[in-house]
Protein backbone atom coordinates (compact mmCIF):
# COMPACT_ATOMS: atom_id res chain seq x y z
CA UNK A 1 0.00 0.00 0.00
CA UNK A 2 1.41 3.58 -0.81
CA UNK A 3 2.22 5.69 2.18
CA UNK A 4 2.97 8.73 0.45
CA UNK A 5 0.60 10.98 -1.38
CA UNK A 6 0.58 14.25 -3.07
CA UNK A 7 -1.12 17.49 -2.26
CA UNK A 8 -3.44 17.22 -4.84
CA UNK A 9 -4.23 13.20 -4.16
CA UNK A 10 -5.08 14.40 -0.73
CA UNK A 11 -7.51 16.89 -2.00
CA UNK A 12 -9.56 13.86 -3.74
CA UNK A 13 -9.40 11.94 -0.74
CA UNK A 14 -10.79 14.22 1.32
CA UNK A 15 -12.92 16.54 -1.31
CA UNK A 16 -11.37 19.33 -0.77
CA UNK A 17 -9.30 21.64 -3.17
CA UNK A 18 -5.55 21.61 -3.59
CA UNK A 19 -5.37 25.19 -1.93
CA UNK A 20 -7.77 24.23 1.14
CA UNK A 21 -5.31 21.44 1.87
CA UNK A 22 -2.49 24.02 2.04
CA UNK A 23 -4.21 26.60 3.94
CA UNK A 24 -4.75 23.02 6.27
CA UNK A 25 -0.97 23.18 6.09
CA UNK A 26 -0.62 26.45 7.12
CA UNK A 27 -2.40 26.70 9.84
CA UNK A 28 -0.60 23.51 11.32
CA UNK A 29 -3.79 21.27 11.02
CA UNK A 30 -1.82 19.26 8.38
CA UNK A 31 1.43 17.57 8.57
CA UNK A 32 3.63 17.05 5.62
CA UNK A 33 7.20 15.10 5.03
CA UNK A 34 9.49 16.67 1.74
CA UNK A 35 10.06 13.85 -1.04
CA UNK A 36 12.18 14.41 -3.68
CA UNK A 37 12.22 18.45 -3.07
CA UNK A 38 8.38 18.17 -3.32
CA UNK A 39 5.73 18.25 -0.23
CA UNK A 40 4.12 15.07 0.40
CA UNK A 41 1.68 13.78 2.96
CA UNK A 42 1.60 10.48 4.62
CA UNK A 43 -0.51 7.91 6.00
CA UNK A 44 0.91 8.58 9.36
CA UNK A 45 -0.21 12.63 8.56
CA UNK A 46 -3.33 11.95 7.70
CA UNK A 47 -3.68 9.65 10.49
CA UNK A 48 -2.89 12.38 12.98
CA UNK A 49 -5.06 14.85 11.13
CA UNK A 50 -8.66 12.51 10.87
CA UNK A 51 -7.49 9.20 13.13
CA UNK A 52 -5.88 6.33 12.08
CA UNK A 53 -9.23 4.60 11.11
CA UNK A 54 -10.86 7.30 9.13
CA UNK A 55 -7.36 7.67 7.50
CA UNK A 56 -6.96 4.47 6.35
CA UNK A 57 -10.15 3.63 5.27
CA UNK A 58 -9.97 6.92 3.13
CA UNK A 59 -6.45 5.67 1.60
CA UNK A 60 -7.44 2.44 1.46
CA UNK A 61 -10.67 3.81 -1.27
CA UNK A 62 -8.48 6.16 -3.10
CA UNK A 63 -6.28 3.91 -4.20
CA UNK A 64 -8.50 1.10 -5.04
CA UNK A 65 -10.64 3.84 -6.97
CA UNK A 66 -6.77 4.58 -8.64
CA UNK A 67 -6.01 1.10 -9.39
CA UNK A 68 -10.06 0.56 -10.94
CA UNK A 69 -9.80 3.46 -13.00
CA UNK A 70 -6.21 2.14 -14.58
CA UNK A 71 -6.62 0.66 -18.19
CA UNK A 72 -5.82 -3.33 -17.67
CA UNK A 73 -2.85 -4.20 -19.83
Amino acid sequence: MRSQFTIDEVGEMLNLNPQEVEEEITNGHLTYTHSDGKRVITLYDLEKYMGSDIAMNIAMEYIRNQNEAKPQT
